[in-house]
């Protein structure tokens, strides 16, 4: 959240100073280093976690980093990863618990027509880094994640698409507030596509080509799913 938010200032710095010339003061137009744009939120969550990390420690809380599995009521397995990856060292230990907190974090879907390892799809962590620069991006879900950080592409030079299979965006949400944001936000909009399923992608070196289940295909620099998150399992 604090990654998103910050980088949802800078952009909404950036479009309220484009207002500005209605007024009478103008500004050249911005001048953007997209590899420094991370480093800020970075900063900010490395000292939230330090700060986490130093009073668990204060309060003699121990900590295991690992795969967790509720093997019987009040004991958990957890098989030791290492470093920062989710890859195994074999290591386990089973721990005995009063109550748990289950706070797992969350991944998106894996989708089996995506293709793998290519670096022009991303999920809403690999979008934080802002590594790419694209002119047309899609959104693959209309949930707040992914809308929050195409408004981010959009103010930065993308246009947007973004697909949905249910019929309207940001499901759960207040319908009142979503029309308002739809309606402020239209401009960053090619294509709004509700109720349409996303069916195959084709990497080529000229981009990414989705088809869709009834509609016509499109081609894109860039493509985030954000496809309802999941907890990790």
């Amino acid at each position: 959240c604090i990654p998103s938010k910050a980088l949802l200032h800078v952009a909404s710095v950036m479009d309220e100073v484009k207002h500005f010339a209605d007024l009478g003061v103008s500004f050249a137009a911005p001048s953007v280093d997209r590899a420094k744009l991370p480093a800020p939120t970075h900063k900010g969550v490395g000292k939230l976690t330090g700060g986490l990390t130093a009073m668990a420690k204060m309060r003699k809380v121990t900590v295991l980093r690992g795969a967790g599995n509720f093997i019987v009521p009040y004991h958990l397995e957890v098989e030791e990863t290492s470093g920062t990856s989710w890859d195994t060292t074999g290591k386990k230990q089973t721990v005995k618990f009063r109550n748990a907190i289950i706070a797992a974090g969350s991944q998106a879907v894996s989708l089996p027509f995506m293709p793998k390892n290519d670096p022009r799809v991303v999920d809403s962590t690999g979008a934080l880094e802002m590594g790419t620069d694209p002119k047309r991006m899609l959104i693959l879900g209309g949930g707040i994640i992914g809308l929050e950080m195409g408004t981010v592409y959009s103010t930065l030079g993308a246009r947007l698409d973004v697909v949905e299979m249910l019929d309207g965006l940001m499901q759960g949400a207040d319908r009142d507030l979503v029309r308002v944001w739809q309606k402020m936000n239209a401009p960053r909009f090619d294509n709004v596509m509700l109720k349409t399923k996303t069916t195959k992608v084709d990497a080529s070196a000229q981009g990414l080509k989705v088809s869709f289940e009834g509609a016509e295909s499109k081609t894109y620099d860039m493509i985030l799913v954000s496809v309802d998150d999941h907890v990790i399992e």
